[in-house]
Order: structure tokens, then sequence, then C-alpha cells
């Protein structure tokens, strides 16, 4: 049995144990790709994405914030709105958010992603333990599943040559907000591909390999169609290029070419 297979199963009995003893369930962290399996399990199953049921109770993506990659799936017991359950992780009940900071920012070297995320895997924890990471090259925010929380508060103590110190915040007091650049790009069409190729300065042949290469999801769902037809509100997210929010068709030129407005995360 590979990954895969073992991570659909236990997809599937999360959701039959929140349904037959009426508690909470939830995975670890997934990645866009493993959450991507679970809406091709729904497929699979004919079950739609829009219903936010499978196999008989609600279910729930997050991590912290609606942008957010990386994410938790819950499955709800029937006494446990959606609504309740996003207030009791915003005070933590699931995860935390660690917030790690030089000991001297004097001396302190600019940290990346990686850099955390390095330090992270060096100390021998799994990737699924944590959310994303959210860094100003000074300061980091690192969602955190609280079962590792006193372990990683206890071993994290530098990073490349930067000792550091952590403090555990609630997720909703994340002060690390999205930031948008919005802007009007000028397309033959908003298929796919042609928005891709414009918004990150891609040859359309470019945008085309990265659909096919499975680089591409729209509302944490995996997109290998080049000619789907962005809709309004369309969450795009491009591995190793980034991601926009969608918003639709702004103008048409006089030759028939559109101007379509996207909110590119900077």
């Amino acid at each position: 049995m590979d990954e895969i297979d073992i991570l659909k199963g236990r997809i599937r009995d999360l959701s039959s144990r929140a349904a037959s003893s009426s508690y909470l369930t939830h995975t670890d962290f997934l990645s866009l790709s493993e959450q991507a399996l679970f809406f091709q399990i729904l497929k699979e199953e004919h079950v739609s994405h829009l219903s936010g049921k499978y196999g008989g109770v609600n279910y729930l993506l997050y991590g912290g914030h609606e942008d957010h990659d990386r994410k938790l799936i819950y499955f709800l017991p029937y006494y446990l709105s959606k609504e309740e359950l996003l207030a009791k992780e915003g005070e933590g009940e699931t995860f935390s958010l660690l917030h790690v900071y030089p000991s001297n920012r004097h001396f302190a070297d600019v940290l990346t992603h990686r850099d955390y995320l390095g330090a992270l895997m060096h100390l021998g924890f799994k990737r699924e333990m944590f959310g994303d990471i959210l860094t100003d090259g000074m300061d980091g925010y690192i969602f955190v599943l609280n079962q590792v929380i006193p372990m990683v508060k206890e071993e994290l103590i530098k990073i490349k040559h930067t000792s550091v110190e952590t403090e555990i915040l609630k997720p909703k007091d994340c002060p690390f907000k999205p930031k948008f650049e919005e802007k009007n790009v000028n397309v033959s069409a908003c298929r796919l591909d042609c928005v891709l190729a414009e918004v990150f300065h891609l040859s359309r042949r470019d945008s085309q390999v990265l659909i096919a290469s499975e680089s591409i999801f729209i509302n944490g769902m995996s997109m290998m169609n080049n000619a789907y037809m962005l809709k309004e509100n369309d969450r795009v997210s491009i591995k190793g290029h980034g991601k926009f929010i969608y918003l639709g068709q702004s103008k048409v030129t006089k030759k028939g070419r559109l101007f379509v407005k996207v909110k590119v995360y900077c």
C-alpha cells in the first residue's frame, strides 16, 4: 500500500469515526497535494464538494487563515457547528502559533522560510506537525500542532547561526496578514493558461507545462485543464510561483481582448 492509499484510508477512517462516535476528528497538517486527494475521494464517491459533507458529517479545511496553504481536515460531530469550531481553533484548541525571534537582534541572520523548515526537519520533527511558516526575515511565526509544542520550544534554540527564543500565541493573534497587489492583466481569454502566463510573466507553453505537472490548485483542488475558465473569487495556487485571487473581467478592448482583475499575494 503506497502513501496515497494510506492517506485516503486515514481520511475515510476519521470521517467514519466522527459519524459513528460523535466526536471531532482531524488529520495532521496537509499540503495542497494531500488536500487534493481528499477532493479526489469526493469525486470518486460522487460527493459534491459544495455540500460540505462527507460520510454523513460536515467537514472543514482550516490552517489558521483561509489563505494558508497547509491545512487540517476536520470532521465535525453533529453537535458542533463550523463557526463554533473556528472559534475554538482561533483560541488554540488543536494547534498554536509559535513566535520565533532572535535572542539578540543585532547579531541575527536574515532567516527565510527554508531556514525555519530546515531547522525543524534537522531536529527530527515531521512536516505534518507544522502548518504555514511566516517570516519577515527577523521574526518567524509557525503554526504547530499542540502535541509537539513543548518539544519544539525545548529543542528549537538555533536557526543557522542565530540563537532564537520562542513564545506561544493563539492562532487568532497572528500579526501576519495576507498582503495583496491588485493587477489588471490583458488576456485573450479567461482560460487558466492565459491568465497564469500574464500574471506570472510566463510563456503560454510554460503555463501549460505547470498545469500538466499538477502544480496548480484552484480552491484547494488540483487542476490539470488548460482551458478551465476562471470564475470570480477563484483562489489559484502555483507551486514555486505564488498565488492569486481571480476577481473577474473588468473590460473588453476594441480588438476583443479582455482585461481581468487579480489580487496577487506579495
